[in-house]
C-alpha cells in the first residue's frame, strides 16, 4: 500500500480500510497502540485476513493509518475553533472549549494524539512521522491565531507567534497528561490559565 493510501481520510477510504482503522481506534480505549495486532483488528472489524493484508502490508502501515485518523479527528475539531481566534477573548473561548471537553471525560480522555507520543517515539517510524506532521499542523493553526491577535494590537509586536504556539502546545499537552494521570480536569484548566495569563501580562495595549 502506498503512503498516500495509508494517509487517506478514513471517511473517504475503501470500506475494508475504514473498518479496520475504526476497529483499531476503538481498541485504543482498552490497550496501547503497540499492543494491537492484525489478529485483534481482524476479529474486531470482521474483515477477512486476505482483505486486511491487501489494505495494509504490515502492522507499521496500520499504525500509520491509525495515527493519520487520530490527527485528522483532532484537526477537524481544532481548525474551525482556532480559525475564529482573532483576540485574547477568542483565545479564552478556545481554552474554555478544551477544558469543557476534558471535564466531560473526567480528565481521562487526554489528547488523542498526545497519548501516542510515548508509544511511537523511537518505534513505528511511519506512525511517528505522521504524528510529528500532525503536531506541526496543530501548531501552525495556533501560530496563525497568535499572528491575528498580534495584528489586532493585543500582542507585543516583537513576540514570535511560532515560539508562542510551541510553548502553548507544550503546556496543553502537559495539562492533558496531568489531567489524565490525576483524573482531575482542573489540572488542564490551571496549566492553560497560567499560560494565557502570561500572554495577557505581556500583551501590547
Amino acid at each position: 500500500m502506498s503512503g498516500d493510501q495509508t494517509g487517506m481520510d478514513v471517511e473517504d477510504a475503501p470500506e475494508p480500510h475504514r473498518l479496520v482503522v475504526t476497529a483499531a481506534i476503538d481498541l485504543l480505549r482498552e490497550r496501547r497502540l503497540g499492543e494491537i495486532t492484525f489478529d485483534d483488528v481482524r476479529a474486531a472489524s470482521g474483515i477477512p485476513e486476505t482483505q486486511l493484508r491487501q489494505a495494509f502490508e504490515n502492522e507499521d502501515a496500520l499504525v500509520e493509518a491509525v495515527v493519520h485518523a487520530q490527527v485528522a479527528g483532532v484537526l477537524a475539531v481544532q481548525k474551525p475553533l482556532l480559525d475564529e481566534v482573532r483576540s485574547l477573548a477568542d483565545l479564552q473561548a478556545w481554552r474554555d472549549k478544551l477544558v469543557e471537553d476534558n471535564l466531560i471525560s473526567g480528565g481521562a480522555g487526554g489528547c488523542p494524539i498526545g497519548s501516542l507520543i510515548g508509544e511511537l517515539a523511537g518505534r513505528h517510524d511511519r506512525g511517528h512521522r505522521a504524528l510529528v506532521a500532525g503536531f506541526a499542523a496543530w501548531e501552525s493553526l495556533l501560530a496563525a491565531a497568535f499572528r491575528r491577535i498580534q495584528e489586532r494590537g493585543e500582542l507585543d509586536p516583537g513576540a514570535d507567534p511560532e515560539k508562542i504556539a510551541t510553548a502553548i502546545m507544550g503546556a496543553l499537552q502537559g495539562g492533558f497528561l496531568l489531567a489524565r494521570t490525576t483524573r482531575d480536569p482542573g489540572q488542564l484548566a490551571t496549566v492553560l490559565d497560567v499560560s494565557l495569563e502570561h500572554l495577557r501580562v505581556h500583551s501590547h495595549r
